[in-house]
């Protein structure tokens, strides 16, 4: 009599333990989702930003281009056309302009600040992903949407080199 009452009690544990065992998982699969996303986003978005930057002829177009053909290239399939929402590439004329006021500068007000006619453009990306949850644990806890979104941003500027004294 003892065994089958050792028994009853070792169901009703499993019974509390196994649901709490696979949403850890599932939460464990979430967050490991979230992070690769965020890690191969970022280093694909670096290298598609330096192969961009080696193009001879650079305009804002071709820019965005090359930055969402080479995420997905340099992601290794983990991302996809589908998973880019938005790709925004703007010029600024210069560091100095992006930082101030976000908007363009011209050349003139340029000369009179004292840069001599000498200005390096400043190239900011941003690129938003959104990317589907693996489990079906964020609608049970009443997440209404199925996906995250994360939004990368990186500023490329070109710097004047410097003279050795």
């Amino acid at each position: 009599m003892h065994r089958h009452s050792q028994r009853g009690v070792i169901s009703v544990e499993a019974a509390f333990a196994f649901p709490s065992i696979i949403m850890l998982a599932m939460i464990a699969f979430e967050f490991v989702n979230v992070v690769l996303t965020i890690d191969m986003g970022d280093v694909a978005l670096q290298s598609a930003v330096q192969q961009a930057r080696l193009e001879e002829t650079l305009t804002e177009d071709s820019f965005e281009s090359v930055v969402r053909k080479g995420i997905v290239t340099l992601s290794h399939g983990y991302l996809t056309q589908d998973n880019i929402t938005n790709v925004d590439v703007r010029r600024y004329s210069s560091l100095s302009t992006l930082r101030s006021t976000g908007e363009e500068e011209d050349a003139d007000s340029a000369n009179e600040k004292g840069t001599k006619g000498t200005t390096f453009p400043a190239w900011k990306v941003t690129v938003d992903i959104r990317k589907p949850f693996l489990t079906p644990l964020p609608r049970l806890m009443a997440y209404t949407e199925n996906e995250f979104e994360y939004r990368f941003e990186q500023v490329l500027g070109y710097l004047p080199e410097t003279k050795d004294q």
